[in-house]
């Protein structure tokens, strides 16, 4: 594959970018494999000190006049997404096109746990909505549905991890109440899982994440979904909620330091000067909470900014947590644990396709296992097309992006069934 190393300063919109001379960490960017679309691109390139960087001659524009060498760069570092249905991804030893192609997980088997995935969603939704509802009613806290709804979540995402991930992101645009704290709750328990939590700790911190903003409940409904923007006196009511909802923990006897700590402090990553007093578990369970509030908002646009999708959620606190090593510890496992490419993920190729995500190559989570749902004029493909991107010619077709489910329109659960079919 033809590439060339140029400096930033003769990087062009139309250039297919194939790597950089920093960290995909460093700068917003997840992937350093993308094609230069705006000029915005190259000045954000400039702002995270990138000074030379390689481009894809195959894929885009080159540098006019001025031939190259080709060299091989390597791809940036995959980060994995777990689950029972998929591999380790472990360094392969063999070279492309050589190994054996790992066991891979039946279309109808991804297909019936992404459907019961699905039906605990919808269950768990409507029990969270009635306890909030309650809560709101009488100002106290049912201990043992909001527990109930804990040990159902926590049994089930360690189950079914990739699935229960999946459909967490089918949630509405302006997320509600309970699909915030349900989705919360999950990645809590999951990034808690990631880091050796024990069982016990999982429980608090599954309790904490799904009451984190239980003080919204006592606020106007219209202050739920945090209005765009807000006159001081919004914004006074809205921050009253971390000492409502500490006042309804009390009141319904939920005392536990935890579960006071992460109620009363969650917006420790959105304002990092706060402190929180507490044992030092205390401290890394409202941390983690306090990273996974700020990326589902960001994935919502409940901050201020428009909607991201995931992978530019996750590039945004990265950036953030660069002035503190906890913060960074905590953005990047969870950058591991949800994965670039997941499991049941949508992506597009740069051959315009589009393709659902189902198995993870060992050792090359960049290159995962699709069933083609779209040609490139956006046709439908029925049955699915089946597609190993460790097989395609080098410079061939590469997944380009992740594409947003509800905003594509790509109904998971039928691609899957009619592959299997």
């Amino acid at each position: 594959m033809p590439k060339r190393t140029i400096p930033i300063s003769r990087l062009k919109v139309g250039m297919y970018l194939s790597g950089l001379d920093r960290s995909w960490f460093h700068t917003p960017f997840l992937r350093h494999s993308f094609l230069i679309r705006e000029e915005k691109e190259i000045e954000t390139l400039r702002k995270c000190g990138v000074a030379t960087v390689v481009i894809d001659t195959d894929l885009g524009k080159d540098v006019e006049n001025e031939p190259s060498p080709p060299q091989n760069i390597p791809d940036p570092p995959a980060v994995q997404f777990t689950d029972t249905t998929a591999a380790d991804d472990q360094p392969a030893q063999t070279p492309r096109g050589s190994e054996p192609s790992p066991a891979r997980p039946s279309p109808l088997q991804l297909a019936a746990h992404f459907s019961e995935a699905r039906q605990h969603r919808e269950r768990w939704l409507a029990q969270a909505k009635a306890l909030f509802e309650k809560t709101r009613a009488t100002d106290i806290i049912e201990a043992r549905d909001a527990q109930a709804i804990v040990d159902d979540v926590l049994k089930t995402v360690i189950e079914r991890q990739a699935a229960c991930l999946a459909v967490l992101g089918l949630g509405h645009l302006d997320a509600n109440l309970q699909e915030h704290g349900l989705t919360v709750c999950a990645l809590a328990i999951i990034l808690g899982k990631s880091l050796n939590f024990s069982d016990d700790r999982l429980n608090q911190l599954g309790l904490g994440a799904l009451l984190h903003d239980i003080g919204l409940a006592k606020l106007p409904r219209h202050m739920i979904k945090r209005p765009k923007a807000m006159t001081p006196a919004q914004q006074a009511l809205y921050h009253t909620h971390t000492e409502e909802g500490r006042r309804i923990l009390q009141k319904s006897g939920l005392t536990a330091p935890d579960l006071l700590s992460i109620v009363s402090h969650h917006h420790q990553f959105e304002r990092p000067t706060e402190s929180a007093a507490g044992s030092a578990s205390d401290t890394d369970s409202l941390k983690l909470i306090s990273v996974i509030d700020q990326y589902d908002e960001l994935l919502s646009g409940q901050t201020g900014l428009p909607p991201m999708s995931s992978s530019q959620a996750l590039s945004h606190l990265y950036q953030r947590s660069q002035t503190h090593a906890e913060w960074r510890t905590l953005v990047s496992s969870l950058i591991r644990v949800i994965g670039i490419y997941p499991l049941y993920s949508v992506v597009s190729l740069t051959s315009d396709e589009v393709g659902v995500v189902a198995a993870i190559t060992p050792g090359k989570a960049h290159l995962p296992y699709l069933y083609l749902c779209r040609d490139k004029f956006q046709r439908p493909c029925i049955p699915p097309k089946p597609l190993d991107l460790t097989q395609e010619p080098e410079g061939s077709r590469r997944v380009k992006e992740l594409l947003d489910p509800r905003r594509c329109g790509v109904n998971i659960e039928q691609v899957l069934e009619q592959a299997a079919a």
